[in-house]
């Protein structure tokens, strides 16, 4: 991805994003809260009064932010785009890393078509 980005070419950014496994950082349940089997909860930052969820390609991009790599869930990103929640939300993908990019939720919502692509060989090799 970190290539893609160097090299401006986006449409290889987004299909190396959408055929990744993501981390998603999760927070324990408030005290007396049971979340139910199998979900997810999708935590929220905000700044600059646009509010993002943040997703992480690695366990280190995921310390890095302070987050605990053991209670993170993984994912594939195409899953969790296919399933974004809001018009409202942004992905942040690594934030606070050198290589961080923050997605609008129209982008988003497109990159199961761009791991659809990828994995009918119409695209380039991810890099």
């Amino acid at each position: 991805m970190a290539s893609g980005i160097a090299a401006g070419d986006n449409e290889a950014v987004l299909r190396t994003l959408a055929t990744s496994i993501g981390l998603l950082p999760q927070a324990p349940p408030a005290e007396g809260e049971e979340r139910p089997e199998g979900s997810i909860a999708l935590p929220v930052i905000e700044q600059d009064g646009r509010q993002y969820i943040p997703v992480f390609t690695s366990e280190d991009a995921l310390s890095a932010a302070g987050a605990d790599p053991a209670t993170a869930v993984s994912l594939p990103i195409a899953q969790l785009a296919a399933n974004w929640p809001s018009d409202d939300l942004w992905l942040a993908v690594n934030p606070a890393t050198a290589d961080g990019l923050a997605l609008p939720p129209d982008v988003v919502r497109a990159l199961p078509v761009f791991a659809a692509s990828s994995s009918n060989g119409n695209g380039s090799a991810p890099g």
